[in-house]
């Protein structure tokens, strides 16, 4: 049991080590798409201006593989270059349109399964790491004085024969059936399912796993244009903390406390990083993490009940709060607001109720 969980705590650890250095690049993304989104919404964008930065804000998603390859590389310490020469080959315009032909597709007589590549990240990770293994085993059997022939065309034709044929169709139907599960529980039983993972989220957060299902929804965003609410959980884990915080800023007796919990607060809403609440206030006092819990919970069914959706990857907070907007479904934002003023309040209320401030519980 004990390497069941350390080899899941390691997976974990390995896709945020691969992850970190690209999320400044997905933000970039994510805050074009919104200024984009809005410009246009109050008809100053149009035309040809509207494309081209619609493409600059999509460019980081699209590409997203390729970045995730170099960051792999990086991180498993193999060639950068080899691995991006082995993911590219996905993204090519002929081989992007042979995938969404609807034709059957076979190699060399082997079935091939139309996949859709560019928004992918896990596909990636896995495949990187499977060749800095090829790319020592095959500097073992090709001598040193050939390696520079054969060595790159060996690796790029292994690695993304082994990415097409069995890692992305295994990967794919392992998401898709995550992605579908979320959807079945949104279908029947809704308010259970949100609350449940609104409820983990700081949990998952604390241990590296959100970003499993932070990539799933970058996919679902990319591929099919709307996240139907990870991200919604993730806006309400935030804005939790944020009540939390507020909540022993208001309680606590001591300046120290005061100023973390402020801080930790002001950093929740106006960048969406939770790791100054999650450690510094929820972990450290304790009581506050069953306000967190709770409180999500309680906005995970208003969630399951009003049914808020994501269109654009960013961290949620206040200023990326039009991540949820959409045209098509303009009270969305408006859905989003109020869950996540149900999350502040739910979890400041239960917080306050619960806190004790622990140099005062010392001294009586």
């Amino acid at each position: 049991m004990r390497k069941i969980k350390n080899g899941l705590l390691a997976v974990f650890d390995h896709v945020t080590a691969c992850m970190l250095p690209i999320i400044p690049l997905l933000l970039a993304g994510g805050i074009l798409k919104i200024i984009v989104m809005l410009l246009t919404a109050v008809h100053i964008l149009s035309g040809s201006t509207e494309v081209i930065l619609s493409s600059l804000a999509t460019t980081p998603f699209y590409f997203l593989p390729v970045f995730v390859a170099y960051s792999a590389a990086k991180h498993f310490e193999t060639d950068r270059l080899l691995a991006l020469a082995s993911v590219c080959v996905m993204l090519l315009p002929d081989f992007a349109a042979l995938m969404e032909s609807g034709e059957r597709i076979t190699f060399a007589g082997i079935p091939v399964v139309a996949a859709t590549y560019a928004y992918n990240v896990i596909p990636i990770i896995l495949l990187i790491y499977l060749m800095s293994h090829i790319v020592k085993w095959l500097k073992k059997w090709i001598k040193e004085s050939l390696q520079p022939y054969f060595l790159a065309v060996c690796v790029i034709a292994v690695t993304s024969l082994l990415g097409i044929l069995v890692i992305e169709p295994i990967v794919s139907l392992l998401s898709g059936l995550l992605a579908d599960g979320l959807e079945v529980m949104q279908l029947k039983v809704p308010m259970i399912a949100w609350a449940l993972f609104a409820g983990l989220t700081t949990i998952l957060v604390s241990t590296g796993m959100h970003w499993i299902f932070i990539t799933l929804a970058i996919t679902q965003i990319g591929v099919t244009g709307v996240d139907y609410g990870i991200m919604v959980g993730f806006l309400i884990s935030n804005i939790s903390l944020a009540g939390c915080d507020f909540a022993v800023f208001v309680k606590s007796k001591t300046a120290e406390k005061k100023a973390m919990s402020i801080s930790a607060m002001i950093t929740e809403f106006a960048s969406g990083i939770a790791e100054p609440s999650i450690f510094g206030v929820c972990f450290k006092e304790k009581t506050p993490l069953i306000g967190n819990v709770l409180g999500c919970m309680i906005a995970g069914v208003v969630q399951g009940i009003l049914t808020v959706h994501c269109y654009t990857f960013a961290f949620p907070c206040i200023p990326t709060i039009l991540m949820f907007y959409s045209v098509e479904e303009p009270n969305n934002l408006w859905k989003a607001v109020a869950v996540a003023a149900v999350a502040f309040a739910a979890s400041f209320v239960i917080t306050a109720l619960v806190y004790r401030d622990a140099e005062q519980t010392a001294a009586e």
